[in-house]
């Protein structure tokens, strides 16, 4: 296993872990109705030389407390981890001049645009289905699914 293969499992363990202490947001609502419990997106991993064109498209179930208990395609913001860069940039230069960067779009199709490296995938939803994703404050009231996208 790569350097970088280890520190992005070690990053999104601590983040599980990090989750998993607080909750994820789903216990401590207030709301006793219909609660999201876990988020989970697919595919776990992919390698973006093995998709069409580069791209990967990743989707997010849901798992709630009462019915319907699996929803496919919930609400989500979809994020891309990048990681932080190698070298200073040169004198004048921005650091997103000079380093290629992953993308992924409102869909939750990501893309490499030339970055090559391990970056994590992160799907953002509300834990209550009647409060949208964007209207939640911090962490809590939050569940994160993750998974891995390898670029060549």
């Amino acid at each position: 296993m790569t350097r970088s293969a280890s520190l992005i499992i070690a990053i999104l363990l601590g983040v599980c872990f990090l989750l998993g202490l607080a909750g994820c947001g789903g216990s401590t609502m207030a709301n006793s109705g219909r609660v999201m419990q876990s988020l989970m997106v697919t595919p776990s991993s992919a390698d973006a030389q093995n998709s069409p064109g580069g791209k990967v498209q990743f989707t997010a179930t849901a798992t709630f407390n009462m019915a319907p208990m699996t929803v496919k395609s919930p609400p989500v913001l979809w994020s891309i981890g990048t990681p932080p860069p190698m070298q200073p940039p040169m004198m004048g230069m921005s650091m997103s001049a000079m380093l290629p960067s992953p993308t992924i779009d409102t869909n939750g199709v990501a893309q490499c645009n030339g970055f090559m490296g391990i970056v994590a995938v992160q799907a953002t939803a509300s834990a209550n289905p009647n409060v949208p994703v964007s209207q939640v404050n911090g962490m809590m009231g939050t569940v994160i699914g993750i998974a891995q996208l390898t670029c060549p």
